[in-house]
């Protein structure tokens, strides 16, 4: 099978150009079938790439939108802009399948929208982040902040777009719960109330252990607390992006302050020191997994072509993972998948 392109933009992100290059090359080590398109400085790009030229392609542009920057009237005002040239090489060309970025959120989304469009029938398109679970597996999380303000259909769609993802790359039957304050029907404000309600209306309600003939659309198991989001026992949680990007940050944040306590207690005595010996080579593969580095990015779903945002502050391990993500989604077809999905829950 040939391997459709992945567009790179080298130029956004805290950490640009150094670690989006270098993750690129690591992409290219881990991927035998995988070429780029690498959108950026070319006098910077050129010399680093060194043995990859057939797996290459350079767009040469030396202007970025900044993190600042009024989205909608950047994208307008600089077509010369990595994100731009980027996200308009992936509109127009057959032979390129998804762009990846570390830029602004905003001005990556707003371009992709603005550029790419929304597939027929999504109301709204969704980022889908994957969060570690205490199971060693992944949980997906959308929307987590394209979508401030949403409708019980919006969810809907979330659900579909998240259920078809996770099984258009391995995942049998998703697990779908929604966001809430508790577990009972009755629960939550009036967009949890009447999103649960059209839920149960278009997709019934499910138990885990329920022995299922034919997989549904939507595998919808009900309302679960933010404690129970990465418990193991659900592969997809439903949120509008307000409420998804506080859990998102707020997760990251408790990762890293166990992670913070765990490294003051070991550094202080003979024992910390044994089981600093016999534990680090564990602790470091679970921070690996927890942090943005086992994470990669999150999936804009719902739009033409897949669209990754990694993390401002993306390592070369960690831009290597949004690009592998980024690869996935386009071998998978992902958006023909949910463009017929959607078509069969409709409006």
């Amino acid at each position: 099978m040939v391997m459709s392109r992945v567009i790179v933009d080298i130029l956004g992100g805290d950490t640009a150009p150094n670690a989006m290059i270098d993750g690129s090359i690591l992409a290219l080590k881990l991927e035998k079938d995988l070429e780029l398109v690498l959108v950026g400085d070319e006098s910077i790009i050129k010399p680093r790439i060194r043995g990859f030229e057939n797996r290459i392609e350079i767009l040469h542009t030396t202007e970025n939108i900044s993190f600042d920057e009024q989205p909608t009237v950047a994208i307008k005002q600089k077509p010369e802009s990595s994100v731009v040239k980027g996200l308009t090489a992936l509109k127009e060309r057959d032979d390129c399948g998804a762009f990846v970025s570390a830029g602004s959120t905003g001005a990556v989304l707003t371009g992709a929208f603005m550029k790419i469009g929304r597939i027929e029938g999504v109301s709204r398109p969704a980022i889908c982040t994957m969060i570690p679970t205490k199971t060693e597996g992944f949980v997906a999380f959308l929307d987590v902040g394209a979508n401030m303000d949403c409708k019980p259909i919006n969810m809907v769609h979330f659900a579909v777009m998240g259920s078809t993802y996770l099984k258009s790359i391995g995942t049998q039957n998703p697990r779908v719960a929604l966001l809430n304050v508790g577990a009972e029907d009755s629960k939550g404000n009036e967009l949890a109330k009447e999103t649960f309600e059209l839920f149960k209306k278009r997709f019934g309600v499910h138990t885990p252990d329920e022995e299922i003939s034919e997989p549904p659309l939507v595998n919808f198991l009900g309302n679960i607390e933010g404690r129970y989001a990465v418990s193991g026992d659900y592969d997809i949680v439903v949120c509008e992006g307000f409420s998804g990007n506080v859990m998102l940050k707020s997760i990251e944040g408790a990762f890293s302050a166990c992670f913070s306590r765990i490294k003051k207690v070991m550094t202080g005595g003979l024992g910390a020191f044994i089981a600093k010996l016999l534990l680090a080579k564990r602790l470091i593969k679970l921070k690996n997994e927890v942090s943005e580095e086992g994470v990669g990015g999150g999936v804009f779903l719902g739009l033409k072509k897949p669209v990754v945002k990694a993390h401002g502050n993306s390592s070369p391990v960690a831009f290597c993972k949004a690009i592998r993500v980024a690869s996935q989604a386009a071998k998978a077809d992902i958006c023909e998948r949910i463009r017929v999905a959607v078509a069969n829950v409709g409006e």
